[in-house]
């Protein structure tokens, strides 16, 4: 692919949990790893590396995120990062007495600082990504239900993506037009009813895909073009 000049290695880092890390699902048929066969594909015959990182930890809230940010993340300068959480943010355990994991304001303030640190490592692109339904409707402790907590944590994450001015990936959209029946094919069997399956982890790489296309080949053409200004300015 001659229209490439020696651009190198290209970094992505995953940041986020279950959804992100793709519990419970066979490491090939993560949305990560469907994302990048595809990414690969591309770039088979180029000088381009990228470089594909799954920071995903299940289990985590952004405190948690924020608290290993500076080692899974920032350490590893990505040129492109894609940022989920949310799902056990927004959880109440039993013994928090109806208390979400993190508070809807601290939510969004670990959001805000996690961006505003990738980008100080270098982050070109940002792809911030809200949440998709679950099935888990049954009252929590605080008396609101799994999924009306979800997706008011969501609107919360678009309301990041806006103030920070990222990419925002509706993922909530994508799944939105699923029936009950369609959307428990795409989630994990009851009891679970929240994490992705291996349809939905494709239906995810479906839709952040493109995304995180057009930020790779932004930082490709970004480098390419600084490797040929050299080269003009000799001649």
């Amino acid at each position: 692919m001659e229209r490439f000049g020696a651009v190198g290695l290209v970094r992505l880092v995953h940041m986020g949990d279950s959804i992100t890390f793709g519990q419970y699902v066979d490491p090939h048929l993560r949305w990560t790893s469907l994302v990048y066969d595809r990414l690969d594909a591309v770039y088979r015959e180029a000088p381009v590396h990228v470089l594909s990182l799954n920071r995903g930890i299940s289990g985590e809230t952004t405190r948690m995120g924020l608290e290993r940010f500076p080692a899974d993340v920032q350490n590893l300068r990505p040129d492109v990062m894609t940022l989920q959480f949310g799902l056990n943010d927004c959880n109440c355990w039993l013994t928090d007495g109806g208390l979400p994991r993190v508070s809807p304001e601290a939510f969004a303030a670990n959001l805000v600082e996690m961006i505003a640190r990738a980008r100080v490592a270098g982050a070109r692109h940002i792809i911030l990504a809200d949440n998709h339904p679950t099935l888990r409707h049954k009252p929590q402790l605080s008396g609101e239900p799994f999924e009306k907590a979800n997706a008011r944590y969501s609107e919360i994450i678009r309301g990041v993506a806006r103030q920070t001015r990222v990419t925002l990936c509706e993922i909530r959209k994508a799944f939105a037009h699923f029936t009950p029946r369609q959307l428990d094919e795409m989630l994990l069997p009851y009891p679970d009813h929240l994490h992705l399956s291996v349809m939905g982890n494709a239906h995810y790489a479906d839709a952040i895909y493109p995304m995180i296309a057009r930020a790779i080949e932004d930082v490709v053409k970004d480098r390419t073009a600084a490797t040929e200004e050299p080269r003009n300015a000799a001649a």
